[in-house]
């Protein structure tokens, strides 16, 4: 995709730093306020590494941390399981042991409770305003969207899913707790399963769509309305002078000036960060996808994604494809497409919908890998920094694309010195 520059240059624009989705809703958002501002973005185009293939759900009813309480157990489990649904690498262990240790130690039942609240409001907010923007992001998905659906085979399992829901229903989580009979009336799919299914949570306003394309939308949105992209642009290093963000110096040592610095890099901020003495405690968590041509399924491909809880993965309808998306593992850096985590998403596949997986050709699929920026808490950073004109939106971890809107909004009402929506006092750097 091509990002046109116009012929004015800006003079003193605010510098957004990442073109994933977190920087390209900044950017749009900058730009609706009337506040000149470009976007630095390494690859060649925006939303082409963690936005490009991601889960493709908006879910606001799954606010909660991955670092629950009992986290550290499962970890312990994972080192010898290879199918493990979150899995820790035995060589990622020395890398991630400082914001290991804050991630275990945030996943006590009073802070994670306290997180998923505070998340929660964020991504409420923010896929309202994602309704309310209209931006073409779900591939004419829309007018058969009803929501998404969390199967189960048991009470028990069950269980603490819908403690969850209810509690959210108190912030205004809509959901409905459904029999066999319902879940197949939503997804009828599903009808080959349903010996073993005893029902199901649906909750009606998640949403579904591309994220990459939403992204890319959003991009030329905020350009028609006078933001830049400047793509293949490294940003190597932030210029402060007498205690003031100037601008950013970039890969060719070409410094571009800006009244403002917005970090939003995803899971390599600290490169940036820690040189002017500030600490993010974030780290990376690689997830997949896997995503099939389902044109041959006809009126039988499925119309809403279908979340299996204790995998942490879903099947998910794009249109005229499937793609199967989850699993969580701590690699570190590493973004090399592991062989048995694709195949624990396509026995998903098979295990849901078997007479569907008859009918396609899985060989003929695409696998992916992205990272994850997974903050120790839990929580993402959304606001100004100690350092005066430096700011960031980063951590979102898995909730990337359902707060992308709401934590851009959210950061310019602070930038404009202006009451936000929401109380941004959870996700604030000194927080």
């Amino acid at each position: 995709m091509t990002y046109a520059a116009k012929s004015k240059a800006l003079e003193n624009p605010v510098i957004v730093v990442g073109g994933g989705l977190m920087g390209v809703s900044t950017l749009h958002a900058l730009t609706e306020s009337g506040i000149e501002a470009v976007l630095l973005e390494a690859r060649s185009g925006v939303a082409e590494e963690t936005s490009f293939a991601n889960g493709g759900m908006q879910t606001p009813s799954m606010p909660d941390p991955w670092n629950g309480p009992g986290v550290g157990k499962h970890l312990l489990q994972s080192l010898f399981d290879p199918k493990s649904p979150m899995k820790l690498r035995w060589k990622a262990i020395p890398g991630l042991t400082p914001w290991g240790l804050k991630f275990l130690r945030n996943s006590s039942p009073t802070r994670h409770q306290a997180t998923t609240m505070a998340n929660y409001t964020l991504a409420a907010y923010s896929t309202e305003l994602t309704e309310q923007a209209r931006v073409d992001y779900d591939l004419k998905y829309a007018a058969a969207n009803k929501g998404t659906l969390k199967i189960f085979e048991s009470d028990e399992a069950m269980a603490s899913p819908l403690r969850l829901a209810r509690m959210l229903e108190g912030k205004g989580l809509e959901f409905k707790k459904l029999t066999t009979e319902e879940t197949l009336d939503v997804e009828p799919q599903l009808y080959a399963i349903r010996d073993r299914l005893t029902g199901a949570l649906q909750f009606p306003n998640d949403k579904t769509g591309d994220a990459h394309q939403f992204s890319k939308t959003l991009a030329v949105s905020a350009q028609e309305k006078g933001g830049k992209i400047k793509t293949e642009t490294t940003v190597t290093k932030i210029l402060v002078e007498n205690g003031k963000v100037s601008g950013v110096e970039v890969l060719t040592g070409e410094v571009i000036r800006g009244k403002a610095v917005i970090v939003a890099t995803g899971v390599l901020p600290s490169r940036l960060l820690a040189p002017l003495g500030l600490k993010i405690d974030i780290a990376p968590a690689k997830g997949y996808s896997f995503t099939v041509d389902a044109t041959v399924l006809g009126n039988d491909c499925p119309h809403v994604p279908v979340i299996d809880d204790a995998m942490h993965a879903a099947v998910v309808p794009l249109g005229k494809r499937l793609r199967f998306v989850g699993t969580a593992e701590f690699a570190g850096r590493n973004t090399t497409i592991d062989k048995v985590r694709v195949e624990n998403l396509q026995a998903l596949f098979m295990r849901v919908y078997p007479h569907l997986a008859e009918k396609i050709d899985l060989s003929t699929g695409t696998a992916w890998t992205g990272l994850r920026p997974m903050s120790a808490d839990g929580r993402p950073t959304i606001g100004p920094t100690p350092v005066a004109g430096l700011w960031m939106n980063i951590g979102h971890g898995h909730l990337g694309w359902t707060n992308a809107m709401g934590a851009a909004k959210l950061l310019v009402d602070q930038f404009k010195d202006e009451t936000p929506d929401i109380d941004p006092a959870p996700f604030l750097y000194d927080r």
